[in-house]
């Protein structure tokens, strides 16, 4: 069976690697670039999936939250959170893909026929298509389907250093969700709400230049299967809610859709029974950090140690919903 893959990143390198020893995959890569991002991943994925510890750039066990002038620092319960730099990340997860038998073309997709994927350069006939292509998804236009819903953010890097990750949940600085700063060796990756980071900048006291990037809003009822053509990663709004942590989301749901494949399971079955019941959790807090009363509320209780300690075991999915 012929399977192409459309899209490099995480989601697209993964799922390609894990169905390489059952079938004939093409994996199919527009361009190299760096991805907007802050970098942030739970550290168990170099383990899980055998990647190379080389490419973490720093551990962190714990983070601060900044919140109306109150700062709260958050043990993470031991080293969970690496940083990579996104180009020398993904293109790894690319060669080990071709590592693992899988053909890499660097090639753009034009239009899908009758199975068949036409690229910019050549055609190339499948069984299956994935598509791992981002939250402006090409498939998703060519196959006429609901756009993911997003939410616009800015993002840039700055030349000095912060000591671990920080978090602001100040509507004039993060809007409706928070503004972030991220370690990144000898220089500091920021970014927050578009609306809302020049004010971050002027909190800072920096003048930097910025750019503009889209990052995936998840919704219960997003299409994720259509026929032979399925979609993983930011393609399918797998970002978690609330945090809009994306890297390991991605690569789990690219695990998920390459076991059902695999095995002949529904796909969106088998990402609900993993996921669902989480997402929705935090889409329910997402969604009352918009009202100040509620927000106030969940920011306040957040001092509280047993409420840390939940946060983290959930998101360290050391508690199930």
């Amino acid at each position: 069976m012929k399977i192409v893959v459309i899209g490099g990143g995480p989601a697209g390198s993964i799922v390609s690697r894990l169905l390489a020893s059952k079938f004939n995959v093409t994996l199919i890569q527009d361009k190299k670039w760096t991805k907007p991002c802050g970098g942030g991943t739970k550290t168990k994925i170099f383990n899980e999936y055998n990647l190379s510890s080389k490419l973490i750039k720093e551990k962190f066990n714990s983070i601060q939250i900044i919140y109306k002038n109150k700062h709260i620092n958050v043990d993470i319960l031991g080293e969970n959170l690496s940083i990579v730099f996104r180009n020398e990340f993904d293109e790894y997860l690319r060669n080990e893909a071709q590592k693992s038998g899988v053909k890499l073309i660097y090639d753009k997709l034009i239009d899908i026929k009758e199975n068949k994927a036409i690229l910019k350069n050549q055609t190339i006939n499948f069984d299956i298509l994935i598509a791992a292509d981002g939250v402006n998804s090409i498939v998703r236009k060519i196959l006429s389907l609901p756009p993911i819903e997003k939410v616009l953010t800015h993002y840039a890097t700055i030349n000095k250093k912060t000591k671990k990750p920080i978090f602001y949940f100040d509507r004039q600085y993060g809007g409706n969700f928070y503004a972030w700063e991220f370690p990144h060796q000898n220089q500091t990756h920021i970014g927050s709400d578009a609306s809302t980071f020049k004010h971050f900048k002027k909190h800072l006291n920096i003048i930097t230049n910025n750019k503009g990037y889209f990052i995936p809003s998840w919704q219960e009822n997003i299409i994720i299967q259509k026929e032979n053509i399925y979609f993983v990663g930011d393609s399918a709004g797998q970002v978690m809610p609330l945090t809009f942590e994306g890297i390991y989301y991605a690569i789990k749901s690219a695990e998920i859709l390459a076991n059902s494949i695999i095995n002949n399971l529904d796909y969106k079955t088998e990402w609900n029974k993993k996921f669902l019941k989480q997402f929705k959790f935090m889409k329910t807090l997402e969604t009352a950090m918009k009202n100040n009363t509620l927000k106030n509320i969940l920011m306040f209780s957040f001092k509280f140690k047993i409420i840390q300690n939940f946060s983290v075991k959930l998101w360290l999915e050391k508690i199930k919903l």
